[in-house]
């Protein structure tokens, strides 16, 4: 996971967009903002995932996987 983002290849950031989407689908999430390989969801999410799923076992991991898929957007 220590991998520097500009030597990661699709297929990691295929799966963390997939165990961040498996993650969104136990908690509080409108479905429309589940597609986490859109830049406006992976935003909206890192904005309002809090709001109602704070207390999820699984939303340190969620919050971790969104910021990644972030940075690794934003060095595109």
């Amino acid at each position: 996971m220590n991998k520097d983002l500009f030597q990661i290849d699709l297929e990691d950031v295929t799966r963390r967009e997939s165990a961040l989407g498996t993650i969104l689908r136990q908690m509080d999430v409108p479905e429309l903002r589940q597609d986490t390989s859109r830049l406006s969801n992976l935003r909206w999410i890192n904005r309002n995932l809090g709001i109602q799923n704070a207390d999820h076992p699984l939303f340190a991991t969620a919050a971790e996987l969104t910021i990644w898929l972030l940075k690794w957007h934003h060095t595109r």
